[in-house]
Order: structure tokens, then sequence, then C-alpha cells
């Protein structure tokens, strides 16, 4: 166990931030699940509220108020890479000494199996697969979409495709007018908002829900923040095992 064990670390869940009622309500509550795994962890954690767009309070805000001289991560409590971890998060990251991000979930084999599982529970015979997420312009991001669809192939023993709602080709529409057979979107998308919603106006023959509500995907996020502790040395290896 590293000797900073003793040292507090601060940890910023920021979540992109939404209007919808209950996608903030599914985010309020997965920072409780995080903070109540964190206590298996070799580490004081503090715990901070924070958000990249839509709500307050903004994560450049939150870092600002941290004691001096205190670490912190960011925990991006996203799926994936795109201007909100490459800038938002990095911009602010690079403002405060002793302070790192963590990796959002991207092509965790965790989340592969939960979205695979889910797919499973719904997949009909003859049913084509796409995976639905948010989309990025960002090429390292979308390569992090594809290569989770891929994880969720090999389990499900059948193609998965990509289709994205903005920022990115293909669309969900236009792969679902593509299509030669029936379609069931997998969402990639963390909560309820405005994009499941869109979603689930396709016309697709199947949709799962979004990530959350589930114990699970906090349990993803956490495997990325044992990393990122690791990584600032108040974690060994031998502590994640």
């Amino acid at each position: 166990m590293s000797p900073q064990t003793s040292q507090r670390m601060h940890i910023l869940a920021a979540s992109h931030g939404t209007d919808n009622p209950r996608g903030q309500q599914l985010i309020h509550q997965l920072r409780d699940q995080l903070e109540e795994l964190g206590h298996s962890l070799p580490v004081q954690l503090v715990w901070h509220e924070a958000y990249v767009d839509v709500q307050e309070p903004a994560l450049p805000t939150v870092l600002a108020a941290l004691p001096g001289g205190e670490p912190a991560i960011v925990l991006p409590l996203l799926v994936a890479d795109g201007v909100h971890t490459t800038q938002d998060i990095a911009g602010a990251v690079a403002g405060r000494d002793n302070t790192t991000a963590a990796n959002p979930l991207g092509a965790l084999p965790q989340l592969a199996q939960v979205l695979a599982s889910r797919a499973r529970a719904q997949l009909a015979d003859g049913q084509q697969v796409v995976l639905a997420a948010a989309g990025t312009r960002l090429e390292a991001g979308q390569q992090q979409i594809r290569q989770l669809a891929g994880l969720i192939a090999a389990d499900l023993q059948g193609e998965v495709s990509v289709a994205y709602c903005a920022g990115a080709d293909p669309r969900v529409d236009a792969a679902l007018s593509a299509a030669q057979a029936p379609v069931l979107l997998v969402s990639a998308l963390l909560a309820d908002g405005y994009f499941q919603d869109k979603l689930a106006s396709t016309g697709a023959a199947a949709l799962t829900s979004p990530l959350l509500p589930d114990v699970t995907i906090a349990q993803c996020f956490l495997v990325r923040l044992e990393k990122a502790l690791v990584q600032a040395g108040f974690m060994t290896l031998d502590d994640e095992q």
C-alpha cells in the first residue's frame, strides 16, 4: 500500500449536465453509489459534484475552491473521450497543481459485458444490433466506441455496428434507413435525456435503456478511478486486486 494513503484525495465526479430531471437524479444516484463503493479503497476520498456543461457548479469553480496543495482527481462521468475531456477537463486540470484526470469509460471490458447482457435479453432472431452513442468529432472517442462495439460483438458472437446521435457519422437515423433487418438499438448513453428520447423516437424494433440506473456502471467508473489512483501513487496494483 502506498504511504500516501494517509493523505486525503479529492475526487471531482464531473458529468456533462442535463436539463432532464430524471437524468439529474440518476447522476446524483451514481455519485452516491461511487462514494459508497469508494469506502472499499485504501484511500481517504473526498467527493465533489461538478459539471462541464449545462449545470452548476462548473468544474473550474469546484477545483478553485479546493484547499491549496491537496491532491485531486477529476473522474469524468462520461462514456467516451470528446471535447469535454480533451479541452474542458484537460484545461481545468492543467490550471491546478497536483491534479489529474481519470479516463472516461471507453472500451472497458466490464462495460461491454453489461451492454452485451442487455442486448442479449432483448435480441430477437434476425435483428441487427447497432450500438448507439452520443457522438464526438474526436477520432479517439469514435475509436473507443468502435472498440466497445467489437467487444460486444465478440460476446454476442454476431455483428454490432455503430451509430451516433450527433457529432459523427453514421447517424442513428441513417443507420436505421440502411439496415437490411429490424434493428435493436443498444444505448451507450449514460442517462435519460434528449438523446435517449431521440433514440426512442427512431422507430427501431427495440431499444435498451440508458446505462443508468445500474450499480454495475458505478463499478465500471470505479475501475477508471482505481487506475488513476495507481498512476497518482495513492494505490498499488496489489490494492486493486
